[in-house]
């Protein structure tokens, strides 16, 4: 009977160390949401699974309530966060546009970027 769990135990383990090499050869990444804090005054911005959307987090003394949910313009994937230290203004990257958001009133803004001139070693 031991020799029969042994041995369950076993094939058992190896599928899952079989899986799990798998995954890793593959390359799968598991996403992680962009972050940004405010944490003297308790606001906090995420941007995580869905695409275009950033949560706006008021948090203290172990609770969270949602302040506000920020959707951008054409729903790209966001790429940076930047939050002020009082919470009011929101920075953020995406792969093509750059926005200024405000945490109080959701208003969303394009921001003008410069373009920089990029040369390419060979």
């Amino acid at each position: 009977m031991h020799k029969i769990l042994l041995g369950l135990l076993a094939a058992l383990t190896l599928m899952v160390g079989g899986c799990a090499d798998r995954a890793a050869e593959t390359g799968a990444l598991a996403a992680r949401p962009v972050v940004a804090e405010a944490s003297e005054v308790g606001i906090i911005a995420i941007a995580g699974p869905v695409p275009g959307t950033v949560r706006v987090l008021y948090a203290r003394n172990g609770g969270m309530v949602l302040v506000r949910e920020l959707r951008l313009p054409n729903g790209t994937a966001v790429r940076e966060l930047s939050l002020s230290a009082d919470g009011n203004d929101l920075f953020i990257g995406t792969d093509t546009v750059a926005y200024a958001a405000s945490t109080r009133n959701g208003r969303i803004e394009p921001l003008a970027l410069a373009a920089t001139k990029r040369t390419v070693d060979s």
